[in-house]
């Protein structure tokens, strides 16, 4: 086996300038390949691992409704309770419900001075999710958390935020009145689409600074429930909160911001009824293997829910079809080298027939000579399939930095656009040695059945 790979060293190095021609098509199909596959796998993981998670559904209540001109009226409930959790908890291949509520009320916003240098004032969109649901998607998650009811307890009077223990601040009462008492923040999450938003748009449009994120955590936002904008919404009585983000997770309402459920249920009691505190508006379902998706979606639809679809099946097509596009047109161009391989190989074997004779007389088996031919296809075709991956890598990277650097924001602007794993190198490198393999194959079985007598004879 020894003096086999010999030969094939030897015979590589004495035909290098043929075989560096004959692999020129290889490597371009390969590092196409290569580049497809790896942007294929990188926008995946974007879009179905940060825009639409795969590995959760949101469920909402089947609803009918009735267009009457611009109005679309509802003609059931449009929201879900306790029992439709404990339903949703026995379908099998779900490891967790954690259900979601709007908030009911109206309520407006205002700060951003501390940051932008002057006060925003704004409505707000609100949900309420289960602080369970985020635990560890960030750093400090375990700060969103459930807030103490401020009427369960007697307030203790200030004048500033000194007077108050760690992590409170000195502002109005719940209910508002005169005076200032020490109050818990309410913790909030944003999503990471709002602040792509405001850096890819709103910052231009206002000439407002570029914010980063991780100097955003820590800012408190002054908020008014009951109160709004709109005159006819707006309530007789409003409750009075500071808001403090602790982090960004892609489970937050993305336009808006995320509260803890039991605080928006909180609000919703106080302007409505009781039994708005267990009126879920959608349910988050996590699932415990993506491979699992469609049968718990399908198992849901028929216990009467709705799944609603953010577009992930349709965007998980498209890609799909977009890399299959691709990869079949860099498959014809290495097929096509495949070509060019055989031919190579054919007028070697013609070149090298006294020498293939000469092995054949000392001994050598036409296993051997097929070895060999073969061997020198499979050497050639990893050595190209290695220069094509690390063209396409070279190629990726190019793209990465135009992209970074002359590429507007947009939401969820990747630093990559790719996805290089090691099964996909191995793929590319496998690909490339089994085209030249399969183009050498004819060349290969023409070098064995050479008859030793006849080509050293010259018969």
């Amino acid at each position: 086996m020894s003096s086999l790979g010999a030969i094939v060293r030897g015979n590589l190095r004495n035909n290098a300038v043929h075989f560096a021609l004959a692999s020129v098509g290889v490597i371009v199909g390969i590092a196409a390949f290569a580049f497809f596959l790896a942007l294929g796998a990188g926008v995946r993981e974007v879009v179905l691992g940060k825009i639409f998670p795969l590995d959760q559904l949101e469920v909402i209540a089947k609803s009918m409704t009735l267009d009457v001109g611009p109005v679309s009226l509802g003609l059931a409930s449009d929201v879900l309770d306790e029992k439709a959790a404990e339903q949703l908890r026995g379908v099998a291949g779900v490891r967790g419900v954690y259900p979601k509520m709007k908030l009911t009320a109206p309520a407006i916003g205002l700060g951003g001075k501390q940051i932008i240098g002057n006060d925003i004032r704004t409505e707000l969109i609100i949900d309420g999710v289960d602080p369970a649901l985020v635990q560890g998607d960030f750093s400090g998650s375990d700060q969103f958390r459930e807030v103490p009811d401020p009427l369960a307890t007697t307030p203790t009077a200030c004048t500033n935020d000194a007077a108050c223990p760690k992590d409170m601040y000195c502002g109005k009462p719940y209910k508002g009145g005169p005076g200032k008492v020490c109050r818990d923040y309410v913790p909030v999450i944003a999503s990471p689409h709002l602040l792509e938003i405001y850096n890819g748009s709103l910052r231009r449009a206002y000439n407002l600074p570029r914010l980063n994120p991780d100097f955003l955590i820590g800012v408190t936002l002054d908020m008014q429930v009951g109160a709004s904008m709109v005159q006819a919404a707006e309530k007789d009585e409003l409750l009075y909160e500071k808001l403090k983000l602790v982090g960004f997770s892609d489970k937050a309402v993305p336009l808006g911001v995320t509260l803890p459920l039991s605080q928006v249920a909180r609000y919703n009691v106080h302007f409505g009824a009781p039994e708005a505190a267990t009126r879920y508006h959608s349910i988050i379902v996590k699932i415990e293997s993506k491979d699992q998706v469609a049968a718990v979606a399908k198992a849901i639809e028929e216990l009467g829910f709705e799944v609603t679809d953010g577009g992930a099946e349709q965007a998980g097509f498209l890609i799909s079809v977009f890399v299959l596009v691709f990869s079949l047109l860099s498959t014809i161009i290495v097929g096509i080298a495949a070509v060019n391989i055989m031919h190579v190989f054919f007028m070697l074997v013609y070149e090298r027939q006294r020498e293939i004779g000469i092995m054949r007389a000392v001994g050598a088996r036409r296993s051997d000579i097929q070895r060999i031919i073969l061997g020198e296809a499979a050497c050639v075709g990893l050595l190209a399939g290695a220069i094509g991956v690390g063209l396409a890598y070279a190629t990726s990277r190019v793209f990465d930095y135009i992209s970074a650097q002359h590429l507007p924001d947009f939401p969820y602007k990747p630093e990559t656009y790719f996805a290089f794993s090691v099964d996909l190198v191995a793929l590319a490198l496998g690909f490339a040695a089994g085209f030249c393999v399969l183009g050498a194959w004819l060349p290969a079985r023409r070098a064995a059945r050479m008859d030793p007598a006849a080509v050293l004879t010259g018969r």
